[in-house]
């Protein structure tokens, strides 16, 4: 019986030691995907108990931060995107909804009030744009350009093949260049 409480401390120190320090990458991920805080601290803290309860099933030496966005990812898919909460239709046309000041992760105490100001509009305008993507194209530019994954770990996260995740994210941002010029020419009409 102390074998088996040695295995369960042993297990537990391992997955503080591999899993812990990613937990902000995961909330971060698990809050762009599902849009309000409520639903992604679900996300998170069930990636987290999943990762732990299958811990074992990790590759010690690989990356721990893929693997658990690879369950967030299967998570959010199988909950979310199924029906068990209802979320907003994805249109690569539209600007709507209100963004989360969680989401805008920036320590800003040291900053002047312009540089400040403007930081917040940029991050309104890229969470806006971002937040307006269909969900494929938004899953592949998180992976690749916020949790700077490779694409062979973004393929591995997502399940699709490697030319996808390229398709993805060069699509991706090709959307994100157009829905930043239209939300800048909205701006520009609104006069602010």
């Amino acid at each position: 019986m102390a074998r088996k409480s040695g295995t369960a401390t042993d297990k537990r120190l391992a997955f503080e030691r591999e899993a812990l320090p990613h937990l902000d990458a995961i909330y971060t991920a698990a809050l762009r995907l599902a849009r309000n805080a409520d639903d992604a601290n679900d996300l998170a803290q069930e990636t987290i108990l999943r990762a732990y309860r299958f811990f074992d099933q990790f590759t010690p030496g690989s990356n721990c931060r893929a693997w658990m966005l690879t369950i967030l990812y299967n998570n959010f898919r199988n909950s979310y995107r199924r029906g068990a909460r209802e979320r907003p239709a994805d249109s690569a046309d539209e600007f709507s909804g209100e963004i989360d000041a969680n989401s805008l992760d920036a320590d800003q105490s040291r900053i002047n009030p312009e540089e400040l100001l403007s930081s917040r509009m940029t991050g309104q305008r890229i969470e806006l744009a971002l937040a307006a993507l269909p969900d494929e194209f938004r899953e592949a530019l998180i992976l690749v350009d916020v949790q700077e994954l490779n694409y062979q770990e973004v393929a591995d996260v997502l399940g699709v093949p490697l030319g996808t995740v390229k398709s993805r994210v060069s699509r991706g941002r090709a959307l994100m260049r157009r829905a930043l010029c239209k939300l800048d020419r909205a701006r520009g009409k609104t006069g602010t």
